[in-house]
This record gives C-alpha cells, structure tokens and sequence, in this order.
C-alpha cells in the first residue's frame, strides 16, 4: 500500500508539473536601437585618409569641384566611386590624388576597396 502510494505521487508529480507550452525559455528585453543621425556634410574639398578613415567622411562640393584625397596613413588606401563616371585614384601609399565631381547634383558614395568600412560620400550642390 506504502508502494502504491509513492508511486500514485511521483505520477501526480510529473503529471502536474508540466510546462508552460506558452513560455519558451528565458525572455531578454528588446531594447530599441537609437536612429542613426546622418552626419551632416562638411563644405570642403580636401579629404584625408587615417586611421583607415575618411576624414571628413561626408564633404559638400561645388558642381565640377576637384577633391583632393590626401593618404596620411603611409598605407596602400584608393578612393573608388560607386559612379563609374567619376573613376577612382587606384591605389597609393602616401601623398595625394584629386578627383573631378560631376556637374550633376546629388550624393555619390565612395569607398577604399582595400579596407571594409572606410567609407565616405560626397554631396555636389
């Protein structure tokens, strides 16, 4: 009888404890990701590369501006325009290279080919 009754227990126990099908494991916080503030560009026509950056990394130019992109790194960088139209520098270790924008206005994305993340833009007015 003692036997039956632990057993009748241990069922009652396993029976009852069951899970939550509506509780998956431990929930986290969602916590919200600030917007990303555009960075405002400069008005300038000299960019510098170091610390694999561009610096600035956002410049505002006249219609038909030459930009002049100065490699202080003493690295290989290159400047390569997603505008085809635009070219790019190849690359170099040191000194500088210039570049004509177009006559059209807008925003054209660059980037060093050579380095993930060293990107910039240029805004032509």
């Amino acid at each position: 009888m003692r036997l039956s009754f632990i057993l009748a227990l241990a069922v009652l126990d396993t029976s009852c404890g069951g899970s939550d099908s509506s509780v998956t494991g431990t929930t986290k916080p969602i916590i919200p990701t600030p917007p990303v503030t555009p960075v405002a560009p400069v008005v300038t026509t000299s960019v510098d590369m170091k610390n694999t950056a561009f610096t600035p990394s956002a410049i505002q130019v006249s219609s038909g501006a030459v930009v002049t992109f100065t490699n202080s790194d003493g690295f290989a960088h290159n400047v390569t325009f997603a505008n085809t139209a635009i070219g790019n520098t190849g690359n170099y270790s040191t000194g500088a290279k210039t570049l004509t924008m177009p006559a059209a206005a807008g925003s054209y994305t660059f980037q060093c080919t050579l380095h993930g993340g060293m990107n910039g833009s240029v805004t032509v007015q």
